[in-house]
């Protein structure tokens, strides 16, 4: 076998390794297809190993709590003032939760790892809080935004657990 062909079917082994690791992860998520909508079309995740999704994961989830703050504050009314200001508060909470994982993905020691395992694990807490607080009377709008954050809140986690 060539040089040429063997370059060739190693980069395309990689490329099957890596989506396989993007399946992996997402297929234990809420919202697969999400996930992996997401992930394969972040150029990044074309040849990031499982830290770096998580900062992928990490970029998303961060900017989809964001979201979910203004949906629940564009959905707000006298008669769910309560429970909105509750999401607000929680998915803030949340939010600065997520920052404080960024460091801490690159690191390598045992430590950090538990630290952004139990940091992931809060943030989700606090995403989820906001429809525990709804139930079934949640406006779909903040529903989908809310679920859409936990899907990568969740898969921070999912990857967390793996590293």
């Amino acid at each position: 076998m060539s040089s040429f062909a063997i370059i060739f079917v190693s980069l395309a082994l990689l490329s099957q390794c890596k989506a396989d690791l993007i399946g992996d992860f997402c297929k234990k998520s809420n919202n697969p297809s999400l996930c992996s909508k997401t992930l394969s079309s972040d150029p990044r995740s074309k040849a990031a190993n499982a830290r770096a999704l998580a900062e992928i994961a990490l970029e998303n989830a961060v900017s989809a709590t964001q979201a979910s703050i203004r949906v629940a504050k564009s959905v707000a009314n006298p008669g769910n003032k309560a429970i909105i200001d509750t999401c607000v508060e929680t998915f803030g909470d949340a939010v600065e939760t997520l920052q404080e994982c960024k460091p801490l993905i690159p690191k390598q020691d045992r430590p950090s790892i538990d630290t952004l395992r139990t940091k992931g694990s809060a943030a989700l807490t606090d995403v989820d809080t906001c429809s525990d607080e709804f139930g079934a009377k949640e406006p779909s709008q903040l529903k989908q935004a809310s679920d859409k954050a936990y899907t990568f809140v969740q898969l921070l986690l999912i990857i967390a657990n793996t590293l």
